[in-house]
């Protein structure tokens, strides 16, 4: 009888056999990796939709104008500050319905805890993953254009060829005299946001964008900065109120302007600065791309530094100057 003889993998096929699957592993992993960037980086487009058409619908219900930046609201029993923060993305929450939609997938992992929504630190932190730019009308300290300039700092200069370029918002603010520790950058009273036709251009305007605080710090120049330089400039760095908790990225100093989160590498690599260690004058600016909101409603992801950049020829108190075109709502 013949003996059926049956024969194995040698080792060497076997090695052959790992080495392929190792080299497919190696070529297919970048790529689904990148692929799961995309995604990310699609699902903080369509948030920032949601968020957008938001804030139009809210016009359309306040006399053509947008939410405010933030509004510290009248405790009803004894007429003063209710000691509560309300940044412009709980304003328009009767019109998103979805508090997740705040969340940004290409930033940090920061959770609302319940019962957090009305301004406990949590709540701060959540906020700070979009930021709505502030008018410089609504600053409390009677600010002007000459120290609302971004090109005052190292890395700033180097980007502007050391010229100061001029910068302005849409988001007003409606404050109390006894909200001292929280709306400490606002005007007492109220200051009403821009409408939508006092735009000049709507679509170059930034009406949000991708952020490390709600207001980009900007309320506080030239106040009392809380790290590095008092004036909380687009190109210096800042943490809002000391507090880590407060902060979406923690103990960790973030630019006073959009952030560019969405990048190859995903994560803080630029725009972020550690407290209180970090060495703000070397900091870098985002290299990364922003995602951002125009008034008009569109949504794109643009090169920091391609948002920031862009500058048109303006005349301010009489003086030629330039000014950030996605941060100068009056236009030329």
């Amino acid at each position: 009888m013949k003996r059926n003889k049956q024969r194995g993998f040698t080792l060497i096929e076997l090695l052959v056999v790992i080495a392929i699957i190792a080299i497919l592993a190696a070529i297919l992993f970048p790529v689904f990796a990148q692929a799961k960037r995309a995604a990310k980086g699609s699902v903080a487009i369509s948030g920032a939709k949601q968020m957008s058409l938001a804030q139009l619908m809210y016009s359309n219900d306040y006399d053509d104008g947008f939410a405010p930046a933030v509004q510290y609201p009248i405790d009803p029993q004894t007429g003063s500050c209710a000691g509560t923060t309300y940044p412009w993305s709980y304003v328009q929450q009767p019109y998103m319905k979805n508090w997740g939609i705040l969340q940004d997938p290409t930033g940090p992992n920061v959770l609302l805890n319940s019962g957090d929504s009305g301004g406990g630190y949590g709540a701060f932190a959540l906020y700070g993953l979009w930021g709505m730019p502030p008018e410089l009308a609504a600053n409390r300290f009677g600010a002007t254009h000459a120290n609302w300039t971004f090109g005052q700092q190292a890395a700033g200069k180097a980007m502007t060829g050391g010229q100061l370029w001029y910068y302005d918002g849409i988001g007003g603010g409606y404050n109390t005299p006894n909200c001292d520790w929280a709306g400490y950058g606002y005007n007492y009273g109220g200051t009403p946001s821009l409408t939508t036709t006092a735009v000049a251009n709507p679509a170059d305007q930034v009406m949000i964008a991708q952020s490390g605080t709600w207001d980009f710090m900007w309320e506080m120049n030239p106040g009392l900065g809380d790290f590095g330089n008092s004036n909380d400039t687009p190109d210096n760095f800042d943490l809002y109120y000391s507090g880590c908790g407060s902060n979406a990225y923690g103990c960790t100093s973030t630019i006073c302007a959009p952030i560019a989160r969405q990048r190859d590498n995903d994560g803080p690599t630029v725009g972020f600065v550690p407290w209180p260690s970090g060495n703000v004058a070397a900091a870098p600016l985002p290299t990364g791309l922003t995602v951002w909101a125009g008034v008009d409603g569109h949504v794109k992801a643009t090169p920091w530094k391609e948002l920031m950049g862009k500058t048109i020829p303006v005349t301010v108190n009489g003086v030629a100057g330039q000014a950030i075109k996605a941060f100068w709502p009056l236009g030329q």
